[in-house]
């Protein structure tokens, strides 16, 4: 567990440094709009953090084929990664807004020698807002929101948990227990230690989407592959039918994501009718606004004429 949790922090500060390499060629790169220049950081980011964190899970699960390692680097995968997790998004802040607070007593202290000496607090709701460090993401501080780091932590673990989903089935319930836990720390995070972020809109969660639906595929592929490898340990398959096993498999599960995706619609019936319903209200009360300022307009240019 020691040395899984210093691999993990080395190559969390290894991609760190990735994603900022990449922050800085999105900001070379000749986008049409934000909504594209957002779309390559995303694709960029998690390109970078896809080969460094599932590299090694890669290697136990398809080229070694050792499923007790493999269920042994999940779990300390699971826990390890997500305590370290919990604790740097939950300390650094903290830290950071500790650091800042000193930084400012010490400087008031420096413009009050001359007054008595005494105790000096920062104790206005406006300096402890001030003072405390802004949601942003860790990697794009400049272009993108809290959000952002969010995202990445929630796609990591679903393809973890996706991906190799039989060789430990297990890994949902971590899962969960992680997702319940890491809501209650990021509404204490986003109430009491970040300053409070500017709300804005979104019609969809954009390049994510895209992530998550290229998890699911690649979910199909090698817990296909696993399953075949996982029933044929001792080698009695033959190759060829080993592939034939698993590119059915894989298709057939193709075929059912596919279809979903396919007949399913992305919002209900109700969701859509009363957006129409929304608009068309907004469009009336807008059309209303505007006869009565071109009728209050008439009367007072008659009243002007009258008098």
């Amino acid at each position: 567990f020691g040395l899984t949790a210093i691999y993990l922090f080395v190559i969390q500060y290894f991609t760190q440094i990735g994603g900022k390499i990449s922050v800085k060629l999105i900001k070379n790169e000749n986008n049409e709009n934000s909504e594209n220049r957002a779309d390559s950081l995303v694709y960029k980011v998690f390109s970078l953090y896809f080969m460094q964190s599932y590299i090694g899970i890669f290697y136990h699960a398809l080229l070694h084929r050792n499923f007790r390692t493999l269920r042994q680097v999940l779990i300390q995968r699971l826990i390890i990664s997500e305590v370290l997790e919990n604790l740097l998004e939950n300390s650094l802040p903290y830290m950071k807004y500790s650091y800042k607070k000193y930084k400012t007593i010490r400087n008031k202290k420096k413009h009050e020698n001359n007054k008595p000496s005494g105790k000096i607090h920062v104790s206005t709701r406006v300096e402890k807002e001030y003072l405390k460090p802004a949601y942003s993401a860790s990697i794009v501080e400049e272009l993108e929101d809290g959000l952002f780091d969010d995202f990445l932590e929630l796609a990591l673990q679903f393809g973890m948990i996706m991906m190799f989903a039989c060789a430990f089935p297990l890994a949902f319930a971590f899962a969960a227990v992680n997702n319940i836990m890491e809501i209650r720390t990021d509404a204490l995070k986003l109430l009491s230690m970040f300053k409070r972020p500017v709300p804005r809109d979104a019609v969809t969660i954009g390049a994510w989407i895209n992530i998550f639906q290229f998890l699911i595929v690649m979910s199909i592929c090698t817990n296909s592959a696993l399953l075949v490898w996982l029933y044929d340990q001792e080698g009695k398959w033959k190759i060829e039918p080993g592939l034939a096993a698993i590119l059915i498999m894989e298709h057939v599960l193709l075929l059912i994501k596919f279809g979903f995706s396919h007949f399913v619609p992305e919002e209900p019936a109700w969701v859509r009718a009363n957006r129409v319903r929304n608009a068309t209200q907004a469009q009336d009360v807008c059309s209303k606004q505007l006869l009565r300022t071109i009728s209050g307009e008439k009367t007072s240019n008659e009243s002007k004429k009258n008098e």
